[in-house]
């Protein structure tokens, strides 16, 4: 049995810690894996698989896998974090990145392929170093790079990034979109460049939208939106939007679930378009899956998105998808005939709306093909083996 090493930030919610936690339940003991984690922490974290072998990281690269928040009843860790984050915005991830490697020792294990499951970001954030950590302080006979981000629009696109990804035997894109994607930004590694798409846990989702599901009161059609409240996710142009179906003499109320930086802006825009009976604000939740179930149409306004978690979760439960044009969408909506796609602008999000909602019969014709259709991560597993054992 092939053994794997799997290093990760944390197991926080977010859609690489949930990529992951799906992918590890779906390989179901074909190999001996060990996950390292920068910080044990997070909402997946005591729900692994039992046979995983957790490591977690004890050296500076441990101030990778936590927030400044998260260390705020420990002073000593908020001065070094802060100062290692300080760093990171005068003299770029680099210059942390060399304090880092020298706190680490390199693992005494060799493996048969290690696996950087994050990719780096913006070069002056204090984020990743997970790529550097499998490079530098792992001894493996393959190392293979994750990405999980439209690399060109990311913020990940840059020298020092891109040539770090030198370093690794094979890249794995989410997506054949976010692959096209790295390959226009990077192209003399196309031939390392690998499409793996994520697995997902669809009966899990399935049960848990049926947990206490949400009874939308009130007429008209519902809106659901699942993401963090953040500018990347667009979430004020589908409250803008809905007030332009609104004004247009429709009917209809945006459900939006998640928290975030946002937040405070978003309601305030809320009130200024006197929408506040039209905009429902839920909060973070422990089951999104609840309010899927009864929901009409699950909306996707971000400007850009790599390979969302969220489309393929939607469909399973038969709710059908609007979104703005992204990196993924055609393959992931429009090949998968699970809902409709428009021109990433306010206008077509707008227009887009606005038609479909005007023919209700395909909302429910939508809805009765998915709440028919069969979903596995079959093709999903294929791909990773593939990578594995190429």
């Amino acid at each position: 049995m092939k053994k794997l090493l799997i290093v990760n930030n944390n197991m926080k919610v977010g859609g690489v810690q949930k990529s992951l936690y799906n992918l590890l339940w779906s390989l179901d003991g074909r190999y001996e894996i060990t996950l390292y984690l920068f910080r044990n922490m997070g909402e997946y974290a005591d729900k692994l698989p039992k046979n995983i072998e957790i490591i977690e990281d004890h050296s500076l690269f441990s101030y990778l896998g936590c927030s400044q928040a998260d260390c705020a009843d420990k002073l000593g860790q908020r001065l070094v974090r802060g100062a290692l984050a300080a760093l990171c915005r005068t003299f770029g991830r680099h210059a942390a990145m060399k304090l880092l490697l020298l706190s680490k020792r390199t693992l005494p294990e060799e493996y048969d392929c290690a696996i950087a499951y994050l990719h780096n970001g913006n070069p002056r954030n204090f984020y990743g170093g997970v790529q550097d950590f499998v490079l530098h302080r792992v001894k493996a006979k393959r190392k293979v790079a994750f990405l999980h981000c439209d690399y060109a629009v990311c913020g990940a696109n840059n020298k020092k990034n891109n040539r770090l990804l030198y370093g690794f035997d094979l890249i794995a894109a989410c997506s054949e979109g976010c692959r096209r994607s790295f390959v226009r930004t990077v192209p003399e590694l196309e031939e390392r460049c690998r499409t793996v798409h994520n697995c997902h846990r669809f009966e899990e989702i399935r049960t848990l939208s049926k947990r206490d599901p949400v009874i939308f009161g009130g007429e008209g059609i519902h809106l659901l939106m699942v993401c963090r409240m953040a500018h990347e996710k667009g979430v004020e142009r589908a409250i803008r939007a809905v007030k332009a179906a609104h004004n247009g003499g429709l009917q209809l109320t945006l459900h939006l679930v998640g928290d975030g930086a946002m937040l405070g802006q978003l309601r305030t825009l809320t009130a200024e378009l006197c929408m506040e009976d039209h905009v429902r604000f839920h909060g973070e939740q422990d089951n999104p899956y609840r309010y899927m179930l009864h929901a009409d149409l699950f909306l996707l306004s971000s400007y850009h998105e790599a390979a969302p978690l969220v489309i393929e979760e939607a469909a399973c439960v038969g709710l059908p998808v609007l979104s703005v044009e992204t990196t993924s969408v055609d393959e992931m909506i429009t090949g998968k005939k699970c809902g409709w796609v428009c021109k990433n602008s306010q206008e077509a999000l707008e227009q887009t709306l606005i038609d479909l909602l005007s023919k209700p019969e395909m909302l429910s014709d939508m809805r009765q093909a998915l709440c028919g259709r069969k979903m596995n991560n079959s093709r999903a597993v294929e791909d990773f083996v593939g990578l594995v054992e190429e």
